[in-house]
């Protein structure tokens, strides 16, 4: 019988050890037990005025880098300043995600990170205002270093609350973070709105007569696919503003950047210590960072997710450089830059809030098809059809297409990564914008030597490779989960079967004392 007895308290001990285990393993989950109803809702109240307030913010700063960034190509095209100071800036981005993300959030934190990386953008646009090469280059490399950290501290921050608020709500992770990311980019995307409001009003031209809003007569032959970096040398739609016009315009971009460093800085809360995961050891963190960075490439899922995630800078910059440069400003001026992006800014806005919702009823995968496909149609488009101001129209009906599909890549691929990899977040998304750094490297270092129409055939290809990749990932990422689901299961009918054997004793113990 004492032999009995020990064996029980053996168990007992053991199931206590487990349950403690498990408790453990749970992390936040089990803070989030003991908390009151009232303080799940303080937090529910906290998490969403940061995610706004870093929103808004984000929405301030890239009013004016958007802003500016889309004329580049337009702006200032002497020996290709302007396009290859952006392949400049990505190549300081690339180098940037591999050491500083780590090292500045876990000096500072995400907020501070997010504060101090605003600065550098500000720099830039300063530059923009004397746009020489020893201006431009030091600035494109400031905020090449500067974007890494602050869009690795973006993600992370809003991956971390957004765990915690699924907890907090009982809700599926997955949707959570597409829905925090989908809030996100709306901001993010009304930018381009704002941004291109700001420019078209300050760069429009002022005719002798006022009621003539025509630009002087231009030849367009060559504008479009058509665009080659030999043609349009004297085309008098590509011109560069004043220095007075431009000065103006760079002054009203800084003081809207400068509220988004006012934003965050005064507002915005910091994570608690026990979600902001950091350590001590700064230094060794350079070198963990740079290795965790690398060594993110062990897993499968993230190899075969690169074409895709490089895709998503090719696009952009297409729009950016391309779009913008052969379609609009070669056939209807640099002025009108900003009027055809605004269809661009409210579809992308559109979609980047909603796709979080939708995805919770249809899923990732048929929101990525339907972007493939929109995608396809405006590539195709733009091979074929000729722009010219008799059918202005087709241009504000392609951005449209563009920005939605540029809604769907912003949030979804970036929800993809924080589903994929909830444990390696940092890391995730050191690689994420390593990789798209790397498309708008190569796409913005070809620009000024390639036709457009082959930069077309160029995107087209790597959209399908990309998306073959994703598609394997997913079934990668589900067979993953129902074998977990599996074994977990098993786990769970192993400890009930053990749960009726230790019944089973106690009751053999207790008629071998009667």
């Amino acid at each position: 019988m004492g032999k009995r007895k020990s064996d029980n308290e053996e168990e007992e001990e053991n199931a206590g050890k487990s349950e403690g285990e498990a408790a453990n393993s749970e992390g936040a989950g089990s803070v989030v037990e003991e908390l009151s109803e009232e303080d799940f809702r303080r937090q529910r109240r906290t998490i969403m005025k940061n995610v706004v307030l870093i929103s808004l913010a984000f929405l301030c700063n890239f009013t004016a880098y958007g802003g500016l960034s889309r004329l580049q190509s337009s702006l200032h095209i002497d020996e290709g300043m302007g396009v290859i100071t952006q392949s400049v800036l990505y190549g300081a981005l690339m180098v940037s995600c591999m050491f500083l993300p780590k090292l500045l959030i876990n000096l500072i934190g995400h907020k501070w990170t997010i504060t101090i990386s605003f600065s550098g953008y500000i720099v830039w646009m300063a530059a923009n205002g004397y746009a020489v090469w020893e201006t431009m280059i030091p600035a494109s490399i400031l905020v090449g270093l500067c974007a890494a950290p602050l869009w690795t501290a973006q993600c992370s921050y809003f991956t971390i609350i957004g765990t915690r608020y699924a907890k907090i709500n009982d809700e599926k992770e997955d949707a959570t973070i597409s829905r925090f990311f989908g809030i996100f980019f709306m901001f993010f995307q009304i930018s381009s709105i704002t941004g291109s409001v700001i420019s078209s009003t300050i760069l429009a031209p002022q005719p002798a007569n006022p009621n003539d809003t025509k630009s002087p007569p231009t030849d367009w032959t060559h504008c479009g696919a058509d665009d080659c970096p030999w043609n349009n040398v004297t085309n008098s739609n590509i011109e560069e503003p004043s220095d007075t016009t431009l000065w103006t315009m760079v002054g009203v971009y800084i003081g809207v950047a400068c509220l988004a460093i006012l934003i965050v800085g005064i507002f915005v809360d910091n994570l608690p210590k026990e979600l902001a995961n950091r350590k001590p050891g700064v230094l060794k963190e350079v070198l963990d960072n740079l290795v965790a960075t690398f060594r993110h490439l062990r897993h499968k899922e993230q190899l075969i997710l690169i074409p895709l995630t490089m895709y998503s800078g090719f696009e952009q910059t297409f729009y950016s450089a391309e779009f913008t440069k052969s379609f609009v400003s070669c056939s209807l001026g640099i002025w009108k830059v900003g009027l055809v992006t605004l269809p661009y800014g409210f579809v992308n806005a559109a979609v980047s809030m909603t796709g979080g919702h939708v995805s919770k009823y249809i899923g990732r995968i048929p929101i990525f098809i339907t972007g493939m496909c929109v995608d396809l149609c405006t590539q195709f488009t733009l091979m074929f059809w000729s722009p010219n101001p008799s059918e202005e129209y087709v241009l504000y009906i392609l951005a449209a297409m563009w920005g939605f599909t540029d809604g769907i890549w912003q949030t979804q691929i970036n929800t993809v990564y924080g589903v994929l990899f909830p444990s390696e977040s940092e890391a995730a998304f050191s690689n994420y914008r390593m990789w798209e750094s790397l498309g708008f490297i190569i796409a913005f270092a070809y620009s000024t030597y390639l036709c457009t129409s082959v930069k077309l055939y160029i995107l087209t290809s790597l959209l399908c490779v990309g998306m073959i990749g994703y598609l394997v990932v997913e079934y990668l990422h589900r067979k993953k989960k129902r074998t977990d689901d599996a074994v977990y299961s098993e786990s769970e009918h192993d400890n009930e079967g053990k749960t009726n054997h230790y019944e089973n004793s106690s009751i053999d113990e207790n008629n071998t004392k009667l």
